[in-house]
C-alpha cells in the first residue's frame, strides 16, 4: 500500500462520524450540490454531510467534480 493510500485511510477513519451519508444518498443530492459548488456559493450548514461524504469518498468526489466542471463550462443563460 502506498503512503498516499495509508494517509487517505487514516484521514477517513479520523473524520468518520456516527451519522453519515452513504454513496446512494450522496448521488441523490449530488445534482443540487454540484450546482451550488459550480456557482461557488457558500454552502449552508444543511449540506455538511454531503460535503463530508465528498471529502471522504474518492469515487463520489470524482463524479461530483466532473459534474461541477461540466456545469461551469456551460455558457451562462442556457
Amino acid at each position: 500500500m502506498r503512503d498516499q493510500h495509508i494517509h487517505a485511510l487514516l484521514r477517513a477513519s479520523r473524520e468518520t462520524q456516527a451519522d453519515e451519508l452513504d454513496c446512494e444518498d450522496f448521488l441523490t443530492a449530488m445534482a443540487q450540490y454540484a450546482e451550488l459548488r459550480a456557482l461557488a456559493s457558500p454552502l449552508p450548514e444543511s449540506w455538511a454531510k454531503v460535503e463530508a461524504h465528498e471529502r471522504l469518498c474518492a469515487n463520489c468526489a470524482e463524479e461530483c467534480r466532473a459534474l461541477v466542471d461540466l456545469l461551469q463550462s456551460e455558457p451562462k443563460g442556457e
